[in-house]
This record gives structure tokens, C-alpha cells and sequence, in this order.
């Protein structure tokens, strides 16, 4: 049964996750850096290396936010799965 709680607490991370990454304003806020750095990036003189590598880095960044939600949203797919599989084979030894 502790599978099923834990499994329930990582289902609804997930789930939070999603909404967080589906919302509207982080979307917008997410696509604005990205697009705010590489139009920096565009703008910066080759020889100014520091910026670009803080754009660089300020690009990863993001990339980062995102995937570890998208870690969180797999790892609450995963858990459904689980939860399913044993109520499927709670529901056959019952049956």
C-alpha cells in the first residue's frame, strides 16, 4: 500500500508540474528569455565573450527549469502506471 501513496504523491507532482509548464505566463516567461537572450546574443560583439557566455549559461538555465519539471511530469506518468498495474493485479486476485 505504500507504493500506492507514494505513487498517488508522485502522480499529483506530476500533474502540478504539467499545469506549471502548460500556464500561460510561464510559457510567455519561459519563450521571453529565450528570445531576450539570443537577441542579445545577436547584438553582442564577438570579442565580448563574458556576455555571451552569461547569455550561454542564462539559456541553460532556463533549459534546465523546464526539464526538471518534465522530470516530474514523467515521474508522475510512471507512478500512474504503477498505481494502475497494482490495482489491476489487486482487482484479478480478488476476482
Amino acid at each position: 500500500m505504500a507504493t500506492t501513496i507514494d505513487g498517488d504523491g508522485e502522480i499529483a507532482r506530476g500533474q502540478r508540474a504539467r499545469a506549471l509548464l502548460d500556464d500561460p505566463l510561464v510559457v510567455a516567461a519561459l519563450a521571453a528569455i529565450e528570445r531576450d537572450c539570443v537577441e542579445e546574443w545577436r547584438r553582442t560583439p564577438a570579442r565580448d565573450i563574458e556576455a555571451r557566455e552569461r547569455l550561454w549559461l542564462m539559456l541553460k538555465l532556463a533549459e534546465r527549469f523546464r526539464r526538471h519539471f518534465e522530470s516530474h511530469v514523467e515521474s508522475g506518468r510512471l507512478a500512474g502506471e504503477r498505481v494502475a498495474s497494482i490495482e489491476r493485479e489487486r482487482r484479478f486476485r480478488l476476482g
